[in-house]
């Protein structure tokens, strides 16, 4: 009786001395409030946007193409499965809550004897006393929401590729049609230039530099129909769908500007800050679990056995039942158990700082993606009015050199401006769709 007073004693000197020691750890609030502080705004996971990505563009083609990236992309499916295994893995913790049972049958024969049968019982139940199974269960619960919101992330930045992947398809397909009437252009006034010069009318300085602008421009024609080639085949790779099989359209499509969204308030809704936020969420749950191991663990088995020589007798016949309950506690580990506690709270301190540093690139993606859309709008409007200056410039010098007030020389240096400025036209205009998928993305748009 002494020495059981002893080990109660000493059991519950432990259960003081782990729970003084147990530092519980809020690294999930400072995560929010960190977010309230930068970004005027806060997690909101059940905040759905006004808009998708997919109808920033509403393009039928386009869409289907997402639709079928989700369902043939590898690394989308991966993700997909990633999730699916969080879910079962949770399921295994939570049963960890409940009793086990286990039934056994066994049969004996010796020499000169009848075979005697042996049936049981057993149940296994650890009482969950300090919240220990549960803080483990809500810790899969965390991982599983983690994972949920890879998942879709995965899914968002599948769909904004898809949609940049569109966009420089229809990009090359306008720079391959410019740079082709420039090349076309250039031909004939090469050709215009060489019976000049057998005439005696222009130098040889002049046939080598219509020459060279045209092996130019016929160089960065090929260059652009290998850039083309590779777009179809990155949207290929991206969609599942055979590049022979791709339909797109050779107009840019009108990629509207989610105005209403453009705030950095919106960005707790992203499922990257999701998943870093549920990452804490989970290594601080993971941190109560091990520090409970320190404390005393409730265990009770029972069971019924029963033993005959008739194997009916054996299952169904009166059995005999046994009780037991274990209290235990550690008493000596080397300090295993206080390390993983420690281990578990750096973790979740490791944890924290991720989230930082996934905030703090929100916060810069967001700001990027609206500072660009100001820069590249303003670009946009300047480089179109040059354009149109060109053209009627180019309408002018045609009608003097017919008239023979300028040289074919200047004529040429017109034409160059117009065309180079309709490639910028075209380069600027991709800039700024794609920049406004990638804001939206930057802003929580889903797919």
């Amino acid at each position: 009786m002494k020495n059981l007073t002893t080990i109660a004693t000493l059991i519950g000197a432990l259960t003081l001395s782990a729970c003084s020691t147990f530092e519980d750890v809020e690294f999930a609030q400072q995560a929010n409030t960190n977010l309230e502080q930068l970004a005027k705004g806060k997690l909101t996971e059940n905040q759905a946007p006004s808009i998708t990505l997919a109808q920033l563009i509403a393009i039928d083609e386009l869409n289907q193409l997402i639709e079928m990236a989700f369902e043939n992309n590898p690394n989308l499916q991966q993700t997909l499965l990633s999730l699916k295994i969080a879910r079962e893995q949770a399921q295994v913790t939570d049963a960890n809550l409940w009793p086990s049972v286990t039934g056994n049958l066994s049969a004996n024969k010796s020499q000169d004897a009848n075979t005697g049968y042996t049936a049981g019982l057993e149940i296994n139940w650890t009482l969950d006393i300090w919240q220990q199974l549960s803080d483990g269960g809500d810790a899969s619960l965390a991982n599983v929401m983690a994972s949920g919101f890879a998942y879709q992330g995965a899914k968002d930045l599948l769909a904004a590729n898809i949609i940049n992947a569109y966009l420089g398809l229809v990009q090359y397909v306008q720079l391959i049609d410019i740079e082709s009437q420039r090349v076309k252009k250039l031909a004939t006034n090469e050709t215009i230039i060489i019976s000049r010069y057998q005439q005696g009318l222009t130098d040889l300085k002049e046939l080598d530099t219509a020459k060279s602008n045209t092996q130019t421009s016929r160089a960065t024609l090929v260059s652009y129909q290998a850039q083309y080639q590779q777009a179809l085949r990155n949207l290929s790779l991206l969609t599942g769908v055979s590049s022979h099989q791709l339909k797109y359209q050779e107009a840019f499509p009108e990629v509207s500007l989610p105005a209403v969204e453009i705030t950095t308030s919106n960005i707790g809704r992203r499922p990257d800050l999701q998943q870093a936020y549920q990452q804490i969420v989970a290594a601080q749950f993971q941190h109560k679990v091990a520090y409970k191991s320190l404390l005393p663990n409730l265990s009770i088995t029972g069971s019924l056995t029963n033993s005959d020589q008739s194997l009916h007798d054996a299952l169904f016949g009166s059995s005999t039942w046994q009780l037991l309950g274990r209290l235990s506690a550690p008493i000596f580990n080397a300090g295993k158990i206080s390390s993983e506690a420690q281990v578990a709270k750096y973790t979740a301190h490791q944890r924290y700082w991720g989230f930082q540093q996934q905030l703090l690139t929100a916060i810069n993606e967001a700001d990027n993606a609206i500072a660009n859309e100001k820069s590249l709008e303003a670009q946009l409007a300047l480089t179109k009015e040059a354009l149109n200056s060109a053209k009627r410039s180019e309408e002018s010098y045609i009608n003097r050199y017919r008239q023979g007030t300028v040289t074919l020389v200047d004529l040429l240096q017109i034409q160059q401006q117009t065309f180079s400025l309709q490639t910028q036209v075209t380069q600027l205009t991709f800039q700024q769709l794609t920049n406004r998928v990638s804001l939206g993305l930057a802003l929580g748009l889903g797919a």
